[in-house]
């Protein structure tokens, strides 16, 4: 078993007189990872209530927008756009079938979601605009996956 040498002992200790002494007179921080009282103050968020549910609003005027030309089935089998599963890729058929389908769920959830954020009142919190946006199109794609199931198994 070796010994520390004796240097290294004496750099140890002047490294850590230098950070005390930095810290006592200079306000160095060597510990930067350490919370400082500013860190529990709380934040504001980056965004209004209001501003929120606008861009809520305008996704699911977007969500029904994208929905159209699926409803219209002039969407052919791709890889970038559509209600794409391994099922759906396999035949045009069931493709066509699904995303028709997904289509007119979508817009039904872009409608559903859009009027439950516009009824909302102005004191709703966050989590509930979240809900009232997320839950639709959820709910959406769970539908799409049970037809789809339907349409496998025929």
């Amino acid at each position: 078993m070796q010994a520390i040498p004796l240097p290294e002992i004496v750099m140890v200790l002047v490294v850590v007189a230098i950070l005390a002494v930095g810290r006592q007179f200079v306000g160095i921080r060597p510990f930067s990872f350490l919370p400082r009282p500013s860190d529990f103050r709380p934040r504001q968020p980056l965004m209004t209530n209001e501003q929120l549910r606008a861009r809520m609003i305008a996704s699911d005027v977007l969500f029904a927008i994208v929905s159209v030309p699926l409803i219209l089935r002039l969407v052919p089998p791709n890889s970038i756009y559509g209600f794409r599963t391994s099922a759906t890729q396999s035949s045009p058929a069931v493709w066509y079938s699904a995303n028709a389908f997904h289509g007119w769920a979508l817009l039904a959830a872009a409608v559903v979601g859009a009027a439950a954020l516009i009824v909302l009142s102005d004191t709703a919190r966050r989590w509930q605009l979240w809900t009232a946006f997320v839950l639709p199109v959820l709910s959406a794609i769970v539908m799409s996956l049970a037809y789809l199931s339907v349409l496998s198994a025929v």
